[in-house]
């Protein structure tokens, strides 16, 4: 289905099921496919499955100027009202944990009723104090790493019928890195900790054991942020856990919701 922005542009989105929403954003370069491994699992147990693709991603409209994480937090709200979304569950990889972050800041934490953050870190520079970011980015190295193509997230091969799903989308509707370098830059210069120091709601942090973005070992000081903030290690996968194990990954979640 097509939802049409305020601002002309339209971008993709799926709305399957009844009960309590469940959210799910992509990160950079994503499509809903992704997220084929738990459309039927959820479904199935009586939740609201919503997917979207951000404009310049997947089934949705590309544009000729530089988008931004605000850009995209403001797409996903706009779907969100018109789909009277009330207190979904937020689930977001990569990226889109950022996104996600972004809308939390602006609507507040009633806005969900639970947030589940996957493998992906609140702040990407890493610092003296900070040692959970991406790579070895640092302020000093930051261009020379974000102009690095993004290669291999993955640790195992993706489940086949999620990868057959989502190289389709990939195929017919081409993602561009250098286009959209921007975006994945200015989303690596945020710092989301404040918004997670204010959580009110459950917060589940699901990282890749074998993520070649983040390092898992250093992920329990996510829980030093927040009360509220729960970490799980996956074993064998990397930076896309959904994908490489969803039976895993659903069970994970399942047991936190």
């Amino acid at each position: 289905m097509k939802f049409k922005l305020k601002s002309g542009e339209e971008i993709f989105f799926e709305d399957e099921g009844q009960g309590v929403p469940i959210l799910f954003l992509t990160g950079f370069g994503g499509n809903t496919e992704i997220w084929s491994g738990q459309v039927n699992f959820f479904l199935q147990r009586g939740y609201r499955v919503i997917r979207l693709d951000y404009l310049n991603h997947g089934q949705s409209d590309r544009v000729d100027y530089d988008l931004q994480i605000g850009d995209l937090a403001d797409e996903v709200l706009q779907l969100a009202d018109y789909l009277q979304l009330k207190e979904p569950i937020g689930i977001g990889n990569s990226m889109g944990t950022a996104v996600l972050l972004n809308i939390l800041h602006l609507r507040g934490w009633d806005f969900l009723s639970k947030a589940i953050f996957v493998d992906q870190s609140p702040k990407m520079l890493n610092d003296d104090e900070w040692p959970l970011g991406f790579k070895n980015l640092t302020v000093a190295n930051f261009d020379e790493v974000m102009n690095e193509p993004i290669v291999r997230p993955a640790y195992k091969r993706i489940d086949e019928f999620v990868f057959k799903n989502s190289k389709e989308v990939d195929q017919a509707h081409p993602f561009s890195q250098p286009k959209n370098r921007s975006l994945v830059k200015g989303h690596a210069k945020k710092d989301w900790r404040f918004v997670l120091k204010e959580a009110t709601k459950p917060v589940l942090f699901i990282m890749g054991e074998k993520s070649p973005f983040f390092n898992a070992e250093k992920a329990g000081i996510l829980k030093d942020l927040n009360a509220n903030i729960k970490v799980d290690i996956m074993k064998n996968v990397g930076h896309i856990p959904m994908a490489e194990d969803p039976a895993e990954f659903n069970q994970l979640v399942l047991r936190f919701l």
